[in-house]
């Protein structure tokens, strides 16, 4: 904990290395109201996106309010709150805000000015302040020693953005669909790649994004497909919302086949309930349209991130009939680069079905996400977090020199700082996780380090309900510094869910891992009226060419007696007895030599039969 904080402490105070040159305050812009109406401007009910300025007050009654000061700084005023605004700096009068930004504040006779910080502020009922910092550093000095800096940039474009992002890996399925058992499954281990491009972001809260995947068995199996998603982060009740359509094809022996994917998801709390369709767009006999629903149960924390049940019932149409069935998957996050999921499904048509999935996926540019409000670090900076995830325009120096006093504690500091600290001696310099009493005159009173449970309250009780700010992020890894990793309503009010999530396409079957009716499953097809006639007529031309074959018996020219047939002995017999020949033609029949009679001396005739 020791070391933790003399690191952020020596963080914050790099950042001081430059004079502080905060903006002078010109207008402050309503975006939001939580909570209701009750925000006023000089007592009149305010609306959203109607501006105060040089000299007027904004209020609020039970309600919340997010105000934009100048483009240069974000600010959330909470419940039965009041701040005066003035040319250089506002003065709060009454409740609590927290300022995103470089805003300068009103305390008595000094000034409290910052850059790259998060602060609450809050107005005491005895009189004077209380100074709590989030993030960065913030210094209180006399009124006009604040300088105004024209080049700061425009706070809503300094919100952390999602680097595009490559993934490799390797899949298999198998499923016994072709009457094999599943010892014997028939399936396939396929390479897979995917590419996530981030189109456009917004605020920090809305992303448009594409995401392409290949996957080959290096053999006859191939499969890609893409997909336009749009993502969104809800600050209300901290819910992560998504849609997609995409394009899915894959080769297979005799047929191409593709379809049209359209889904969405819905998550919070990291649970998550979705569905995903396909539907085709080829002439194969075997494909399958299919509609499948998932709900997905958070079992297992593992830091950030959590291990996945998920349900899915489904339901797929194909070859004039509709089957029902449903799946049991498991994803596990190994960590921030590395996944491995499973999953074993059945249903009547397709059976058995198992399979899964192992994947490595990497940020370029540095890291899965740019955060501008980050100090660039260089391999040699004793500080937690690298250049590896965070990458800036900003430098810091660093380097070996005199000892200067971080939350109780001492850690190196450049010798050219110690210098600007003598020349301003004056100024004092609240660092992240500090808190600090002033007198209403701007005169420090107290100053100590905020307990977890503290820090965890500022968090909820301003910006619960609220926009994320663009330090939003950098307030999450502060946390982590001095306290451990944040519980996770921390983290879905800090983003770090919804960074994490956004990057994270929607997981459903595309290009080769789309199964397909087996041929053995596939009903046999049905002739044609046409061939069958064809058939009948080819059986009667047949029938009409084969040989008629007929059958005779030698009968007594004479009357008919009881030995009047011919039995092939010395005397006839009756036409039981008969002997029976065959001929193909009435004229061919003869029954020469073949006499009957008690004495077999009769003459006979053929009698057919």
């Amino acid at each position: 904990m020791t070391l933790r904080r003399s690191l952020l402490g020596l963080l914050a105070i790099t950042s001081l290395t430059t004079p502080v040159m905060a903006a002078p305050f010109q207008k402050a812009t309503i975006r939001r109201i939580v909570d209701g109406k009750e925000v006023f401007i000089d007592k009149t009910p305010a609306r959203i996106n109607q501006t105060a300025g040089d000299g007027q007050e904004l209020s609020t009654g039970q309600s919340r309010a997010e105000l934009l000061f100048d483009h240069r700084a974000l600010g959330f005023l909470g419940t039965n709150s009041l701040i005066r605004l003035g040319e250089e700096c506002f003065r709060l009068d009454q409740g609590q805000v927290l300022i995103n930004g470089p805003q300068n504040s009103c305390l008595g006779t000094k000034v409290l000015g910052i850059r790259g910080t998060t602060y609450v502020l809050n107005a005491l009922n005895e009189g004077g302040y209380r100074l709590s910092v989030l993030s960065g550093a913030a210094t209180i000095s006399e009124e006009g020693a604040i300088e105004s800096d024209p080049s700061e940039q425009d706070i809503l474009e300094q919100y952390p953005r999602l680097n595009p992002v490559i993934g490799f890996g390797s899949s298999a399925w198998g499923s016994n669909a072709s009457g094999n058992t599943l010892g014997q499954a028939a399936g396939l281990i396929l390479g897979d790649a995917s590419f996530f491009l981030p189109l456009s972001q917004s605020e920090g809260s809305q992303l448009f994004y594409n995401y392409s995947t290949a996957s080959s068995n290096f053999d006859s199996a191939w499969g890609a497909s893409t997909e336009f998603g749009y993502k969104w982060f809800d600050p209300n009740n901290r819910s992560i919302s998504s849609l997609l359509v995409g394009y899915d094809g894959w080769e297979t022996p005799g047929c191409f086949h593709s379809q049209l994917a359209i889904g969405g998801q819905w998550q919070k709390g990291r649970w998550q309930l979705g569905a995903t369709g396909g539907i085709p767009m080829d002439g194969c006999n075997n494909n399958l349209g299919f509609a499948m629903g998932q709900i997905g149960v958070p079992i297992i924390d593992l830091g950030q991130q959590s291990i996945l049940l998920s349900l899915s019932p489904y339901v797929m149409n194909g070859i004039g009939n509709t089957y029902g069935g449903g799946r049991i998957g498991l994803n596990i996050p190994v960590n921030e680069n590395i996944n491995l999921s499973a999953y074993g499904q059945y249903d009547e048509l397709l059976d058995t079905v198992i399979g899964g999935q192992i994947s490595y996926r990497f940020g370029t540019n540095g890291g899965f996400i740019i955060d501008p409000n980050m100090q660039t670090q260089t391999p040699s900076t004793p500080v937690p977090w690298q250049t590896s995830e965070f990458n800036s325009g900003r430098p810091v120096n660093v380097a070996l020199g005199g000892e200067i006093s971080v939350l109780g504690q001492t850690s190196s500091t450049p010798k050219g700082l110690l210098a600007q600290q003598t020349e301003s001696q004056s100024a004092i310099i609240i660092s992240a996780g500090e808190e600090a009493i002033f007198d209403s005159d701007g005169k420090l009173v107290s100053r100590s380090a905020m307990s977890q449970k503290r820090f965890e309250q500022l968090i909820l009780d301003n910006m619960a309900g609220q926009n994320l700010i663009p330090e939003s992020h950098l307030i999450s890894l502060v946390y982590q510094q001095l306290y451990g990793l944040p519980n996770q309503e921390l983290l879905a009010v800090l983003g770090s869910d919804w960074l994490i999530a956004a990057r994270r396409p929607y997981p459903r079957l595309r290009a080769a891992n789309n199964l397909i009716v087996p041929e053995n499953k596939l009903p046999k097809k049905e002739k044609p009226a046409e061939a069958e006639a064809e058939a009948e007529a080819e059986a009667e031309a047949e029938a009409e060419a084969a040989p008629i074959i007929l059958t005779y018996v030698c009968q007594s020219q004479t009357a008919a007696t009881a030995s009047s047939y011919f039995k092939g002995s010395s005397t006839g017999g009756d036409r039981s007895e008969a002997v029976r020949f065959q001929t193909t033609s009435k004229d061919s029949a003869t029954c020469s030599g073949r006499g009957a009679g008690t004495g077999g001396d009769e003459a006979t005739e053929p009698v057919f039969l």
